[in-house]
């Protein structure tokens, strides 16, 4: 990072921008701590918990908030995902640039993040259908789902409060949200997901050893894909 400048990309711009004004903000597996020392900075926030499981990220934090000179309002925990941090002190909390399997198991582990007091702002770099059928199953309320483009990716940033309905799901049903449907590039996202399942599909329809469970699951998610593109092209005729 240059002095008195930092590198910001989509991803996290994005997260950045579902942080509620005033809010009492939790990094979970914070890295550099760009998220809450740009927040702090910008004056969005006034104090920040940056939380991570290793030493090294955590000393490449304390330098970050050394340099930006918010050291003052930026606590710094050494720990495992959320138990590093007391549910009142902090309304809400980023878990982001993690698999979808390992945010969901950071829930777990501290249930109170979904009571419904915290919004969850869950960036999963990967197995994004099973997060969302965690939370469906824990009451987890998807509010919004934004996207956003880094290079040739296309990533997914979850607003979420607990308190909700539960639900059980199928993997398939969870491969997209209704909540992602309202973002600008649902469709070339969904278009991109499609094409991945027919790929897989093709290879499990090839292979030698046949895993016919899998192969129907994937024809699901293909089925639902589908209908959520066609409803989408309906509506942006009407």
């Amino acid at each position: 990072m240059q002095e008195n400048r930092m590198h910001l990309t989509p991803r996290l711009r994005t997260i950045m921008q579902q942080v509620p004004e005033g809010a009492k903000l939790a990094d979970i597996g914070t890295d550099h701590a760009l998220i809450p020392t740009a927040l702090l900075r910008r004056g969005v926030i006034q104090q920040a918990i940056a939380s991570d499981l290793r030493e090294g990220p955590l000393d490449s934090t304390s330098r970050t908030a050394k340099q930006f000179r918010v050291e003052d309002r930026l606590s710094l925990r050494l720990g495992g995902g959320m138990q590093t941090i007391k549910p009142d002190e902090a309304d809400t909390i980023v878990i982001a640039g993690m698999g979808g399997e390992t945010i969901a198991q950071i829930l777990s582990d501290d249930p109170w993040a979904l009571d419904g007091n915290h919004l969850l702002l869950l960036q999963a770099m990967t197995a994004q259908p099973y997060l969302r059928q965690y939370l469906a199953a824990h009451g987890g309320i998807i509010q919004k789902e934004s996207l956003c483009r880094e290079g040739q990716r296309i990533y997914t940033v979850m607003t979420v409060m607990g308190g909700g309905k539960i639900e059980q799901k199928s993997l398939a049903a969870c491969c997209i949200s209704e909540a992602l449907l309202h973002d600008a590039m649902a469709a070339e996202y969904m278009q991109k997901l499609l094409h991945r399942e027919q790929n897989i599909v093709h290879s499990l329809e090839t292979a030698n050893h046949q895993k016919p469970e899998e192969l129907h699951m994937h024809r699901e998610m293909m089925a639902v894909l589908s209908q959520a593109l066609q409803t989408l092209g309906k509506e942006e005729i009407q």
